[in-house]
């Protein structure tokens, strides 16, 4: 026959295991940052149907608003960067102050130009608008 003692101690070295089987995972020191903003990056719907990973009626678009802001012919402008994205939320990325965004996921793209020198850093949609960021604090080709 077992003792009482020998009874309760191994019913607490039960409960310290169960206790610690149900304890949360330890959270991150707070002088680690946790990043807040993934971004998960889709396949292409249809490559036929895009540059790098931008629907070509899109993509010249851009082109043709960095023409505009630049003064650059169209043609000597490079794509640097045309990528599908999945953005944090409304702000694509490039949050501007006082603005607020719809907190959702945002299906889109990010695009890098470069006209003779000026690096020209676009957010867009898959819906077809598209914004220019301007100090987004970022490197604009990263």
């Amino acid at each position: 026959m077992v003792s009482p003692q020998r009874t309760i101690a191994l019913l607490a070295a039960m409960l310290i295991g169960v206790m610690a089987a149900c304890t949360p995972e330890s959270q991150p020191a707070p002088d680690r940052p946790v990043p807040t903003d993934a971004i998960v990056e889709p396949a292409p719907s249809d490559p036929a149907e895009v540059i790098g990973e931008v629907p070509v009626e899109q993509l010249d678009a851009i082109l043709a608003d960095a023409a505009r802001r630049t003064g650059v012919n169209v043609a000597d402008i490079e794509t640097i960067r045309a990528t599908s994205m999945t953005w944090p939320d409304g702000s694509l990325g490039c949050p501007e102050l006082g603005q607020t965004y719809t907190q959702a996921l945002v299906d889109g793209y990010h695009v890098v130009v470069d006209a003779a020198g000026e690096s020209l850093d676009y957010r867009a949609t898959t819906s077809g608008s598209f914004r220019l960021c301007e100090g987004s604090g970022r490197p604009a080709d990263g």
